[in-house]
């Protein structure tokens, strides 16, 4: 005798489950790898980004949270944040340099000396730090074919915030690779930018990662191995982007630096004057460097040694980064054994 409720609530539970993987089809409708783009324009790719995150930041996004909108979530949270980073950079430039006016000739003197010192530090450690996360990235995406910073724009589908409205839609920037432990692997499938193939992308990082052609299930051999390359290549990244960080600041720091002319001078239109700007600022460069590993101008025998210190932290971390992440272990074959079915289609009896 069967039992009625039982059935009605196993009907309820499959026709639950239906609706859920509807919703979650529906919600990722439109997500889209910005694969092409990324690969002919790299970094104009980036600064489009974030261009269009920067403008809902200051815009878009403080007006939902203040409003106390549904739709506001952690995301925009988290994109606000480019605003006081931004702003607090500009600050620190601005500190000597804007006020130096109110000041004796000796101390504006002073003053612009080392306020050409903080702006060159801000920005020497925007860019080292930056930078140097692709002297790790770069090669592994010229070696597998695995980019840790694949960019994708994701598609959410927003609760009505009154009742005439309908199809309420806004645009998220994330990474394939965000989440280590949840990777959008759904987007690298039938993705006509890796290939014809539903698993081409898979199909060519299994070759480049020492597995051969024509696999089977390229997909589920490649991804633990690709994870793990995430989190080494993130770890190696993260920790030589700081050192890089702060070998740009202490070379900012340096006396070269106060002999550079102005801003104006610089962007003057006189392109004789423009050129001169460039040698000049590659000669101060030049000569920081010098100053940072020998101890400054006055050549401080533990400031040198300091200097020397974390410059080779900084270069050593980067090169055991990439031989950590580069370096393609005998384990791909034994991964590869391990993958083979141990059913022998031949045989009628199963290897142990």
């Amino acid at each position: 005798m069967t039992n009625p409720i039982g059935s009605l609530n196993n009907q309820v539970k499959v026709l639950s489950f239906k609706q859920n993987e509807e919703k979650e089809k529906k919600a990722h409708t439109g997500d889209t790898i910005l694969a092409k783009e990324n690969e002919n324009a790299p970094l104009l790719t980036s600064a489009r980004i974030t261009a269009d995150k920067f403008q809902n930041a200051v815009t878009v996004y403080p007006i939902k949270g203040l409003t106390g909108s549904r739709n506001a979530n952690f995301y925009e949270f988290l994109t606000m944040g480019m605003f006081p980073y931004l702003t607090g950079s500009l600050t620190m430039i601005g500190v000597f340099n804007a006020a130096s006016k109110f000041f004796s000739p000796d101390a504006a003197a002073n003053a612009n000396k080392l306020g050409k010192k903080m702006a060159l530090g801000v920005l020497f450690y925007g860019i080292a730090k930056n930078v140097s996360k692709k002297l790790i990235e770069l090669p592994i995406k010229a070696k597998y074919g695995v980019d840790v910073n694949l960019p994708y724009k994701k598609v959410v589908n927003e609760l009505p915030e009154s009742t005439n409205d309908k199809d309420l839609i806004s645009n998220e920037y994330h990474k394939v690779f965000e989440s280590v432990d949840f990777p959008r692997w759904d987007l690298l499938y039938n993705n006509e930018h890796f290939g014809n193939e539903r698993n081409s992308y898979y199909d060519n990082v299994a070759k480049k990662m020492g597995y051969g052609s024509n696999l089977k299930d390229s997909d589920q051999i490649v991804k633990p191995k690709v994870k793990e390359l995430i989190v080494k290549a993130r770890t190696f990244s993260t920790f030589a982007s700081y050192l890089w960080a702060a070998v740009g600041v202490g070379i900012a720091m340096q006396k070269p630096w106060e002999n550079l002319g102005s801003f104006k001078q610089f962007v003057h239109r006189d392109n004789l004057l423009i050129g001169r700007g460039i040698e000049n600022i590659g000669t101060a460069f030049g000569r920081s460097v010098k100053e940072f590993v020998q101890g400054g101008a006055a050549k401080n025998k533990v400031a040198g040694i300091a200097g020397k210190a974390l410059l080779a932290a900084a270069a050593g971390v980067t090169l055991i980064g990439n031989i950590v992440t580069l370096t393609n272990p005998q384990k791909a074959k034994s991964d590869k054994a391990a993958a083979t079915s141990i059913i022998d289609e031949n045989k009628t009896k199963v290897v142990c």
